[in-house]
């Protein structure tokens, strides 16, 4: 394995471990101390949000790869803060840092793959990072629900016992920092030349993954709150849950990767994007708890699944110089949206009694996110860097 593909991995799967420890955690320690569904909302926004200022802070770095190690190092000290937290102040301000944390980390990522978007197979280096780091996430649901159940078999308080989870992410970050140190000590002159991005350059051919993220955002991010509140799962049965809406996101990936081998990229995601909008659909009218979470997989497994085939579509659509540049305007606005969604989704779930009304928004765009898919990927692709 070369230095880069080591990195790559262990990095992905210590930024994967993390999130999801924070996606799960976050809002179980919101409602266990009696706040709401917006709340723990609006505190998943501020993480969301904090991805775009991490790539901002992308910014003036030398090299965008360099974004990788100088990310999962803030990611640690955010997972610190919430360890410690003990207000929404505290909970906020570590969800902010951890968010930046991911901005950078992702931009790094993503300008180290993107310099090959539009080879012939480009689309599997992307559907494997993102295959790792679900691999991650679907780890630290299932560390971080069962640690909970652990530490309160050992009588721990129902909220600290949450809170002390947060160690799991920090541990798995830092202790991916020494193999990315190594790799990033040989890109040197290999280092992309990045351009200043523009605030709207290339927003047309984001189109599609920002009506994806904003959907399956709602749809995800919030699952915890509703398992919690609408059908009374415990944190050890949202802890699985969340390890199977992560294998769902790597089997979808692996399929839309094998898929594309079959059709073209095109067919593959407004295909793959449909099938998820369906099933978002279904799921707004359904009220059992486990066909709930059999449909929410299923969106998962369609929509994620054809995520990473979205963004090399459209990194492929864009001319080489120009892509690393492109990696910092295209998580702003992602992460942005997410947030802004993500919000939306929290208020939507406290104005309602059932989450029919979110269900409904998510499997909307979904199908706007299919239709512009089909539009976006009819344009040519340039030629890729072989560096």
């Amino acid at each position: 394995m070369t230095p880069i593909r080591r990195a790559l991995v262990v990095s992905a799967l210590g930024a994967g471990i993390s999130y999801a420890n924070l996606a799960v955690a976050l809002p179980l320690i919101v409602l266990a101390e009696g706040r709401t569904a917006f709340v723990a909302g609006v505190l998943i926004g501020v993480n969301t949000i904090a991805f775009a200022v991490g790539a901002l802070l992308a910014l003036p770095l030398r090299r965008a790869e360099s974004g990788v190690a100088l990310g999962l190092a803030t990611i640690a000290a955010g997972d610190l803060v919430l360890v410690v937290s003990s207000a929404n102040g505290w909970l906020a301000a570590g969800a902010l840092v951890h968010g930046t944390g991911m901005g950078l980390f992702w931009v790094g990522v993503q300008a180290a793959l993107g310099r090959r978007s539009g080879n012939a197979g480009s689309e599997r280096a992307f559907v494997g990072q993102y295959a790792v780091y679900i691999l991650g996430t679907a780890t630290g649901g299932a560390l971080t629900g069962g640690a909970i159940a652990v530490l309160r078999v050992l009588g721990v308080g129902n909220a600290t016992s949450i809170r002390l989870t947060f160690a799991i992410g920090a541990a798995t970050t830092l202790g991916a920092i020494p193999l990315v140190t190594v790799w990033l000590r040989t890109v040197g002159a290999h280092a992309l030349v990045r351009s200043r991005p523009r605030p709207l350059h290339g927003l047309a051919l984001q189109l599609p993954d920002l009506l994806l993220v904003s959907a399956m955002g709602m749809l995800l991010n919030l699952a915890p709150v509703v398992l919690d509140q609408d059908f009374g799962f415990a944190p050890l049965s949202i802890g699985i849950v969340t390890g199977m809406i992560a294998a769902a996101k790597i089997a979808g990936s692996f399929a839309a990767g094998r898929v594309v081998l079959a059709l073209d990229s095109r067919n593959t995601v407004g295909a793959m994007l449909a099938a998820s909008a369906l099933a978002a659909a279904v799921l707004a009218g359904t009220q059992q708890a486990w066909l709930y979470v059999l449909l929410t997989v299923a969106a998962t497994f369609f929509g994620i699944g054809v995520w990473p085939i979205v963004v090399d579509g459209a990194l492929a659509r864009v001319s080489p110089h120009q892509r690393s540049g492109l990696t910092i305007a295209w998580n702003v606005r992602e992460y942005t949206t997410i947030a802004a969604t993500t919000a939306l989704g929290g208020y939507l779930l406290d104005v309602s009694a059932r989450p029919t009304l979110l269900l409904a928004l998510s499997a909307g765009l979904l199908g706007a996110a299919a239709v512009s898919a089909l539009a976006v990927l009819r344009r040519p692709v340039y030629a890729a860097q072989t560096t």
